[in-house]
């Protein structure tokens, strides 16, 4: 009895849980989980690759089944998570949908927060490149676009921006031409007080958080793109953490594309490879214009779910 009640509550909440808020994003998380384990989709062939001792240190590789002309196209793409939770293998959906659209793609893990913070993150970024440099001759920072979701976003976003970590691991390299995030937390001054910021970037105040923080590393490199998509009713990552990097962002160049998905949540967003064809054509279109660049176009748009 007493688990029927539990199960009656469950759906309840899941029924009145508001739009925007942190609890209807909880009651949907087990639904975004059970697709990506069991939505019937094929996932990619990958080979694991370590890059450091650490169980977490490796990447998943999977060669793209049509490549694009050369010089070939890569794609880092980073796992969701708070930076604590997930993992790679997750996510062969997601690796078999960009693959399909020519490009070799990286998933890589990394040491998680609460036992590591940024600090740690960083040195695993750069021993990532150093590694892929050494086990794949073709691949190169300047044929490469970081993409992901939530906290992959994130991390997409600093391994572009922060030029540091391709400068120091590889030097001489030239930085990422992109990246791509989609509900991603990418001005950490603008998330609201939680352990997982705590856990990953330190105080506020600290050179860890300005070092974590994605809007610190302003503006984009002059040959870098970069496209943001987020929901307006993130209950997880507020759409400002991202508008407001959009805004400085946009101050200073013309290659970052910004779509605001009307009454989008952050699971929503979330479940691009599954049930969301908007946000899935948008990636692959961006993608496509990575892959035939033209000429850079500034765009933001509000779309609907």
């Amino acid at each position: 009895m007493l688990i029927l009640y539990a199960f009656l509550l469950l759906i309840l909440l899941y029924a009145a849980a508001p739009r925007g808020t942190l609890l209807h994003e909880a009651t949907r998380l087990p639904a975004l989980w059970y697709q990506a384990l069991r939505s019937g989709q094929p996932g990619a062939t990958m080979d694991k690759i370590s890059y450091g001792l650490h169980p977490r240190q490796y990447y998943l590789f999977c060669a793209a089944p049509a490549p694009s002309p050369e010089p070939s196209k890569w794609i880092i793409y980073f796992h969701g998570g708070s930076w604590r939770w997930g993992q790679p293998d997750y996510f062969k959906v997601h690796a078999r949908i960009l693959a399909d659209l020519g490009f070799h793609i990286i998933m890589p893990s990394y040491r998680p927060c609460p036992k590591h913070n940024y600090n740690h993150i960083a040195a695993d970024l750069k021993a990532l490149l150093r590694t892929l440099a050494q086990k794949h001759p073709d691949w190169s920072p300047q044929a490469t676009v970081a993409g992901g979701m939530s906290a992959g976003g994130h991390l997409s976003a600093l391994l572009a921006l922060d030029t540091s970590l391709v400068g120091e691991a590889l030097p001489g390299a030239a930085p990422l031409t992109g990246f791509f995030a989609l509900g991603a937390p990418l001005d950490l001054e603008r998330m609201p007080e939680s352990f997982a910021i705590r856990d990953l970037a330190g105080s506020r105040d600290g050179a860890l958080f300005s070092k974590a923080n994605p809007a610190a590393h302003l503006p984009l490199q002059p040959q870098q793109r970069g496209l943001i998509i987020h929901g307006e009713q993130d209950g997880m990552v507020p759409v400002g953490a991202a508008k407001t990097f959009v805004q400085e962002a946009q101050t200073r160049s013309n290659n970052l594309s910004f779509h605001q998905v009307d009454k989008g949540t952050h699971l929503s967003i979330a479940a691009w490879p599954f049930n969301n064809e908007q946000v899935r054509d948008t990636l692959a279109n961006w993608l496509a214009r990575y892959s035939n660049p033209g000429s850079p176009k500034n765009h933001n748009h509000s779309t609907g779910r």
